[in-house]
């Protein structure tokens, strides 16, 4: 073996032998979590068992007559554990992070074999957590302002600021949405009403088409932009260029024109459940894409999705980037996510009415529909196509 290899082998060992196991991450995020509940405050649950959690540990069980042995492990959170029940005080286990386990809360055993999480996502393990919320069983996705976002998201579009992810997606080219297929999904989100800003762009979901099988910019995407409700679908046309991201490195970044549709009334879709159900046809000659919420038709897209790539993902999960002042933190809920072959399948009721909605190109409730060669956070004019009721039948 060359010394290199020697070096980097043994590089590699030494790492493993210190970085925690998954197991043992699990176990110091409910030493952590039970720690909080006793009122010794850790903070965000990385599961790393560093400075502060040590001495709030040492704290905990001083004060309630035990001695730290040194190892944070099963025998201090049994210890925990005892000390919960002579305060009388319920130590509830939380479903954090994103597992099997945790995705099968919000979808069924179906659609959990397609998803996988975004290997962009930040690091911060209760980014993701199962909660009840306004009456269902959810997932709470959240960001924060601290979170470190990757090297490639970092000054996307030239502009500074990071850009942070919490996505589940379906697994590339394995489980994505093929040609010649017909796809249903539904899935209900939840926005609280300070979601988003006049300074950055936050996107609750979007549809990933394929250019010689690597990702590219969505082909159609929900965003708040600048504190504005957009459906953005990109056009035919790109354009690459160099970007230096924060961190110092170059990569080439493609972008296409975008129709932007501005909706009306941003409020109305904040603050209550949105239960999409979307119609995806990427069969040959008969592609077409519609989608509704709440069972009000809203759009209307004819023709393929991802004319250069045979793949078309989905995502879910806050996405936010372009971000000129640091927002605060911001949080969105998902559940009830399904993938089938029709209406039917999808268990969805009055299918009939989805199956007649109308076929010809159309945007319903948008307040005015844009052509934007670039991002309309740039502050680059974007030429009006139509308003309102206008953009209800489109060329």
């Amino acid at each position: 073996m060359s010394l290199f290899r020697f070096v980097i082998v043994s590089l590699g060992c030494l790492f493993w032998s210190f970085a925690p196991s998954n197991a043992e991450t699990k176990q110091n995020i409910k030493i952590q979590s039970y720690l909080n509940a006793l009122g010794y405050n850790v903070g965000k649950l990385d599961g790393i068992i560093g400075k502060n959690t040590t001495k709030q540990l040492i704290k905990a069980l001083k004060e309630n007559g035990h001695k730290f042995d040194g190892q944070a492990d099963t025998n201090e959170m049994q210890i925990l554990k005892k000390i919960a029940i002579k305060k009388n005080i319920e130590l509830k286990e939380r479903l954090i992070g994103i597992s099997r386990n945790n995705l099968k809360q919000i979808m069924d055993a179906q659609t959990l074999k397609l998803f996988v999480p975004s290997d962009r996502n930040t690091a911060r393990v209760d980014g993701f957590e199962i909660v009840y919320f306004e009456g269902r069983k959810v997932a709470k996705m959240s960001i924060s302002v601290n979170d470190k976002g990757h090297p490639d998201d970092w000054g996307r579009f030239g502009t500074a600021g990071a850009a942070q992810r919490v996505q589940i997606q379906e697994k590339p080219k394995v489980h994505e949405m093929r040609d010649d297929e017909v796809y249903w999904y539904k899935f209900s989100i939840f926005i609280p009403k300070n979601v988003g800003s006049n300074f950055h762009t936050i996107s609750p979901f979007d549809l990933k088409d394929r250019k010689n099988g690597s990702q590219r910019d969505p082909a159609l995407s929900f965003t708040i932009t600048n504190n504005q409700v957009t459906f953005q679908l990109k056009t035919l046309g790109e354009e690459c260029r160099k970007v230096k991201n924060m961190q110092g490195k170059t990569s080439e970044f493609c972008e296409r024109p975008s129709l932007v549709a501005n909706m009306a009334s941003t409020n109305n879709y904040k603050n209550r459940w949105l239960d999409f159900v979307f119609e995806i046809d990427k069969r040959k000659g008969k592609e077409i894409t519609r989608f509704w919420i709440n069972e009000k038709l809203i759009g209307v897209i004819n023709g393929d999705l991802s004319p250069q790539g045979k793949f078309l993902g989905f995502k879910f999960g806050p996405y936010r980037f372009s971000i000129k002042k640091p927002p605060q933190d911001e949080v969105i809920y998902y559940t009830d996510i399904m993938r089938r072959h029709s209406c039917e399948e999808l268990e969805q009721e009055n299918c009939d009415k989805f199956h007649d909605a109308p076929s010809s190109n159309g945007i319903y409730g948008v307040e005015k529909l844009l052509r934007c060669v670039r991002e309309p956070d740039k502050g680059l004019s974007c030429p009006l196509i139509c308003k309102r009721s206008d953009c209800e039948q489109l060329e």
